[in-house]
């Protein structure tokens, strides 16, 4: 039976405590973050988790295992690349001596090391993916999805991407650059936006503005994707119109998820997450409670499909080599073998019709909902 890893890191120092629940937990919880962090330089990667029965709607039957190279996103970012690229192939290597066949980068492991090439080169027996094609996939299924529902005439639309350089961002920035009617994109480095955006002008109907600054990006715009490796917030709720579409594939987020709570006239969902077409039977209790509801991030998904497939090869790896046939290619496996994209879900809760229905009329009336701001 094939045999999947799913390759991350904690996100912050609380989920690392949920992670070593109970007594192991409670002891780190009393260290100062300055210690925690150089325990964690010095600790090996631990299984987190099995996932038994995971099936297809095509009959077949996988299992997978997850892994941590115990990192916090801020450590991943600053320190030594070589030093981060170790400990992630420490835990590829741990995967694969417990019979996993391909791994899938989630997190910042994705971002490392050019998308997981240097890892591809460093780490022999095992096939590896970012699984950032099935994210892409699954993040554009995602914004058409939430612009049927709301209403929202695609071909008229105004919209942003954050990071639209970046594998994910520029993908997606690519094929809506086709679809809307005015894109704005945002990255750090203008020489390379630049470049971009002539390419998107040549390929594409829209028309394409460049902004260094996100805040004067977003303003007034019908829709929000926000793909960046950043460690801050960078979408303020006070910037967004009544009505928006706001997609944040970032991890950590870039938007902070009490903003269901702030403005409930506009739709902020996280993108690149896959509903499995059997996730009740799957067995394994500390993976589920890791997961958002009974939804799986469109990079594990990816690793699961190809499991699938008994595709166990390199796959969505090095920066800037997903193309429209490969999202094509990944939206029919998805489809294939019943994967969906999920509900709209952020951070605390997953939006019901009633409050789609509610982010609509904010949108009619153009004005900001009562009692809001």
């Amino acid at each position: 039976m094939p045999k999947f890893a799913f390759i991350a890191h904690p996100i912050t120092t609380e989920h690392l405590y949920e992670i070593y629940s109970g007594f192991a937990g409670k002891i780190l919880s009393f260290f100062p973050k300055n210690m925690l962090k150089e325990l964690l330089l010095r600790l090996p990667p631990v299984s987190f988790g099995v996932c038994k029965n995971v099936k297809s709607s095509e009959g077949k039957t996988i299992e997978g295992e997850g892994f941590l190279f115990l990192l916090l996103p801020e450590q991943i970012a600053m320190l030594d690349e070589k030093f981060v690229l170790d400990k992630i192939a420490a835990t590829i290597k741990k995967a694969k001596e417990s019979g996993a066949q391909i791994a899938a980068l989630g997190g910042f492991a994705s971002v490392v090391g050019n998308e997981g090439e240097k890892l591809a080169k460093q780490v022999n027996g095992i096939a590896i993916t970012s699984g950032n094609t099935c994210t892409a996939a699954l993040t554009i299924q995602g914004i058409l999805k939430a612009a049927l529902i709301l209403d929202v005439k695609i071909e008229n639309t105004h919209m942003t991407v954050i990071g639209a350089t970046g594998d994910i961002g520029s993908i997606c920035s690519k094929i809506f650059a086709k679809k809307v009617k005015k894109l704005n994109i945002v990255a750090r480095r203008q020489d390379r936006l630049s470049n971009f955006a002539n390419a998107l002008r040549r390929s594409g109907s829209a028309e394409v503005e460049l902004f260094k600054r996100t805040s004067d990006a977003i303003k007034g715009v019908d829709i929000i994707l926000s793909t960046t490796s950043s460690l801050t917030t960078l979408i303020e709720p006070e910037y967004l119109k009544p009505g928006a579409i706001v997609c944040d594939v970032s991890l950590p987020a870039n938007i902070p998820k009490e903003i269901v709570n702030i403005r409930k006239d506009i739709l902020v969902f996280e993108g690149g997450l896959a509903k499995l077409p059997y996730s009740k039977e799957i067995k394994g209790k500390n993976w589920n409670r890791l997961l958002p509801g009974d939804r799986t991030y469109g990079c594990l998904a990816e690793a699961m499909l190809l499991s699938f497939e008994n595709r166990l090869e390199n796959y969505s790896i090095a920066r800037g080599n997903i193309t429209e046939e490969n999202i094509q290619e990944i939206c029919g496996l998805l489809k294939k073998h019943s994967f969906e994209v999920s509900d709209f879900f952020c951070g605390y809760k997953f939006f019901t019709e009633k409050d789609l229905e509610e982010i609509k009329k904010c949108k009619v009336k153009g004005n900001n909902y009562a009692g809001v701001l």
